[in-house]
């Protein structure tokens, strides 16, 4: 498969454009997109917190350290579950 040479990908976003900052709370809350993505961002804008990221509200699909940001390539995602280990933190979130 890797010897096969490289191939062109395409990154195409969903029918929504999308962007939240909100305060984490210790518990899962989701953030709704209004329709589906195909792309998620999220930065952690905290210097002390560690924010948990779910899409079900119950199984862990990744953290982010303090000052931390992913891009999370999905598949028609219409939102995501937030919650920081102590809460009260700023968190940025863009899907496309």
């Amino acid at each position: 498969m890797f010897n096969e040479g490289t191939r062109s990908i395409r990154v195409a976003g969903g029918p929504v454009s999308f962007y939240d900052r909100y305060v984490t709370t210790v518990l899962y809350v989701e953030r709704v997109f209004g329709g589906e993505v195909n792309t998620i961002t999220v930065s952690n804008d905290s210097s002390t917190d560690t924010v948990c990221l779910s899409f079900d509200g119950a199984s862990l699909e990744g953290e982010l350290g303090q000052g931390e940001s992913v891009t999370l390539n999905t598949s028609t995602k219409s939102s995501v579950f937030v919650r920081g280990t102590v809460g009260n933190s700023d968190v940025r979130i863009w899907g496309w």
